[in-house]
């Protein structure tokens, strides 16, 4: 089963802070609702993280995963490259500077290899892409002030 969601929210903080919120990989699973166990692997030679290890949770089933990022000045995104349960998918953030702050369009899609019904796929992946839309607004917020990225 395949499906995919696009989320666009604005947050109020200027782009160099979402970006090194989004830089903080290793908390991740304090504001993705479906990832937890989060270790980051090989960095790249600016030292942002190129492979994180997480475990993954959707509809009950948890699912060991290897994330490999790839980091453009106003993009982030990361793509399941190993799965224990034979999953797929992929997922970007991309950041935008508006008048409030950033607007950030959230993009995920995924494959799951079970027999689930569409339309309960569909609604339990926009529902967990929603919470984790909201919980990265909050967490931004929160997060310690720009201290300067490298992503060129």
């Amino acid at each position: 089963m395949r499906s995919k969601t696009d989320i666009r929210f604005t947050v109020a903080a200027d782009i160099d802070q979402v970006m090194n919120a989004l830089l903080a990989v290793e908390r991740l699973g304090e504001w993705a609702p479906s990832y937890s166990d989060v270790r980051t692997g090989p960095r790249d030679a600016d030292g942002r993280p190129r492979r994180v290890f997480v475990t993954a949770q959707f509809m009950g089933s948890p699912d060991d995963q290897v994330l490999e990022f790839s980091w453009e000045p106003d993009r982030v995104s990361w793509t399941v490259v190993d799965s224990s349960r034979g999953s797929k998918g992929h997922s970007s953030f991309e950041l935008f500077v508006v008048d409030e702050g950033t607007e950030i369009d959230f993009h995920e899609e995924m494959r799951l290899p079970l027999p689930i019904p569409g339309l309960l796929f569909n609604r339990a992946l926009r529902k967990v892409s929603e919470e984790a839309a909201a919980n990265f607004a909050d967490f931004v917020q929160q997060f310690p002030g720009a201290g300067g990225y490298a992503v060129g």
